[in-house]
Parts: structure tokens; sequence; C-alpha cells
């Protein structure tokens, strides 16, 4: 239990640091991916604030498990990015 609270603890130092990071955005190409039933779209508005070249790709009906729940979508959305 002790473990696991400890995740929980550091988020106040986590936030700073990502903060301190986040003022220098990556300039390479970042892919955003994700399912329409879990957190696709948040996650790629996350990314936008880190970095400049972001590709966002919701993957339609998929939850957190895109590769399991939609592989054909997810293979030819890396595949494209790559």
């Amino acid at each position: 239990m002790r473990a696991s609270w400890e995740y929980f603890v550091s988020w106040p130092q986590t936030a700073k640091d990502f903060a301190q990071m986040s003022q220098t955005k990556l300039t390479m190409p970042v892919l955003s991916i994700g399912g329409d039933k879990s957190l696709g779209e948040a996650l790629g508005d996350q990314m936008k604030l880190v970095a400049t070249n972001v590709t966002v790709v919701i993957v339609k009906n998929a939850g957190h498990w895109i590769l399991e729940e939609q592989p054909k979508q997810t293979t030819d959305a890396l595949v494209k990015f790559l």
C-alpha cells in the first residue's frame, strides 16, 4: 500500500517538473493516438501543449486498448505516421 500511495504523493512535484519541461516545446513529429471511447481527444490536446508538430488520431470504436480493439485502424495510423 505504501508504494502505491507514493505514486499520488509524487504528483505535486511531477506537475512542477512537467511545467518546467513544457516551456521548451518538442519540435519533432509527435503522434497522439487514442480511442474515441477513452481519452483520445484529451491526449491530443495535452500533446499540443508540449509539442508543435502533433498528429492526433482518434481510433473509432476503441477504448483504452486500441491495438487489441481495432488492430487495422491502429496499424494503419502508425504506418501512415511513420
